[in-house]
Parts: structure tokens; sequence; C-alpha cells
């Protein structure tokens, strides 16, 4: 299935909302969902003032492209999707990741919505610092790309 009607990137420039919305819109679509993720101020009961995401760009850009196919194969292969993660440091408030989608119908704008994000988590070479109030900073745990079987 061809991406035409996808756009995904990772990059250090602020996220625009307005790019997302023009890229899914169109007449055929009845629903729209868009998904904001922001840097919020607290993280497990530590002040937090900004995360830096690192990531493997080319591993990136291929595990969106592949999740956005699937979602499209699975929900509604007309879809128009947009998908767009942060880069670098990002202060509080900003948006970190932004997820916009064009479908003939809500549900299937929702399903694939919420399937995209979930799978990110799962399949995306992206790794998190978060900056602390007191001026520590600390790499989260992430998932595991490996299957589940292959740990031991």
């Amino acid at each position: 299935m061809s991406l035409h009607t996808a756009l995904v990137k990772i990059g250090e420039k602020k996220i625009s909302s307005e790019k997302a919305k023009n890229f899914i819109f169109a007449e055929k679509n009845g629903a729209e969902t868009i998904f904001v993720g922001r840097v919020r101020s607290n993280n497990s009961g530590k002040k937090v003032n900004a995360v830096t995401y690192d990531a493997h760009d080319k591993a990136v850009i291929k595990s969106f492209q592949s999740i956005c196919i699937n979602a499209k194969n699975t929900f509604d292969k007309n879809a128009n999707i947009f998908l767009e993660h942060a880069k670098g440091y990002v202060p509080v408030g900003e948006i970190s990741i932004l997820i916009a989608v064009g479908s003939g119908h809500r549900d299937e704008a929702f399903k694939i919505c919420r399937y995209i994000l979930e799978e990110i988590k799962h399949q995306s070479p992206i790794w998190k610092k978060e900056h602390y109030a007191e001026g520590k900073e600390e790499w989260l745990p992430g998932h595991s790309l490996r299957p589940k079987e292959d740990i031991k």
C-alpha cells in the first residue's frame, strides 16, 4: 500500500497542528481526529522542566511508515494520516507528538489514531530524558523492541 495519504516526520522544529489539519483534510472525509501529546510538568512525583527525545531517525521513519500502513489496512485504506514526533529538547507545554487522521467515519478515525499511538510506544526507537526542576536529569526506561520470547 502506498503512503501517499500519510505524512510521517521526526524533527527538531516545532510541531504545527495547522500543517497536520491541512494535510488530512479531504471532502471525502466525514471525521478528523487529532491527538496532541505535550510535555507535562510532573512525572512520578518529580517536577519536570523539559524532555529531550533522541531517536534513530531512519528506523523511526521506517517504523512510522509501517505502523501507518498497518493502520490503514486494518481500519480504513482511504484514511489520511499525519504523524510527527519531536526530537531534541522540548520544554513543558510544547507538543512532543501529533497524530492527525482524516477518515470516512469517526469510529475508524479514532481507532487509527489510538492504534498509531500505542504502536509507536512499542515499535519505534525513541528515547526520552527528563530534565527536573532540581537540576537532575534521567533517561526513562522504554519498551523493548525485541519480542517477549527473545527477552530472558
